[in-house]
């Protein structure tokens, strides 16, 4: 088993499956939709004593908020703070504390108070419940997160394949709406 942020290429790579959060790039690959992510907004107290919580858009530019910016190729172009407007959604540029292409480092940058994060439900439950994370702006997520199980063919699965693909469905189908 193998977890990375990168895209990796199931044939060249050798993997048998993989779960993919977001659209699938490749129209060569099976895929079989797991459901959907739900996204929150989240900050630690601390982050929210020191910069106040914001209650609408504009509090996040007018009292100086930032955010941690997330993407899995440091220096591509940053996604900004996404939200819902009209029937779709929308993303505005907000300052950064850090840039990083890892979850695991975004998930505890936002634990130490550096920065605002967006996130998904899944990894997030348990600080919420603890307290070490406060959902903010719940009436604005952003977009749910597209989840699939994807496999290069469906020939020659293998019988540890096919029983790896059941048991995750059923793990993680509490998560996904």
């Amino acid at each position: 088993m193998s977890s990375t942020d990168r895209r990796v290429d199931l044939v060249h790579e050798g993997f048998d499956c993989v779960i993919r959060l977001g659209p699938i790039m490749d129209d060569t690959l099976i895929a079989r939709s797991l459901g959907k992510l739900r996204m929150m907004n989240v900050a630690s107290p601390g982050y929210l004593a020191e910069y106040g919580t914001p209650q609408t858009i504009d509090d996040l530019l007018n009292q100086g908020h930032q955010m941690i910016h997330y993407t899995p190729t440091l220096g591509a172009r940053l996604a900004g703070w996404e939200y819902p407007e009209g029937d779709g959604y929308k993303s505005i540029a907000l300052p950064g504390a850090m840039q990083v292409n890892n979850v695991q480092t975004y998930h505890a940058a936002g634990l130490a108070g550096i920065g605002l994060i967006q996130a998904g439900y899944l990894a997030l439950a348990h600080h919420i419940k603890s307290g070490d994370l406060v959902e903010i702006l719940p009436d604005l997520r952003p977009e749910p997160l597209a989840a699939s199980l994807v496999v290069a063919h469906r020939r020659n699965l293998s019988p540890r394949v096919r029983a790896f693909m059941t048991w995750i469905e059923r793990v993680l189908e509490p998560y996904f709406d």
